[in-house]
């Protein structure tokens, strides 16, 4: 129980202010993306990481009004 409230609040954490991955160039993004698509397994830190990649693309692409991540 107490490993499932700590990944709540890493997550809760993880999704507050500016993503770290706001100043990734487009390129590094799209890398980092492609690898958590094809991911057969992620630890419980990389599950958050490519949760905010995904964000990231779709921040992105709200932004230009196309899909940016592939």
């Amino acid at each position: 129980m107490r490993i499932l409230t700590g990944l709540i609040c890493i997550a809760a954490l993880s999704a507050c202010g500016d993503s770290k991955f706001a100043d990734m160039p487009q390129s590094e993004l799209q890398e980092r993306y492609s690898q958590c698509e094809n991911a057969s397994s992620l630890s419980p830190g990389g599950a958050i990481t490519c949760d905010n990649i995904r964000r990231e693309c779709e921040r992105r692409a709200e932004n230009k009004g196309r899909k940016v991540c592939y």
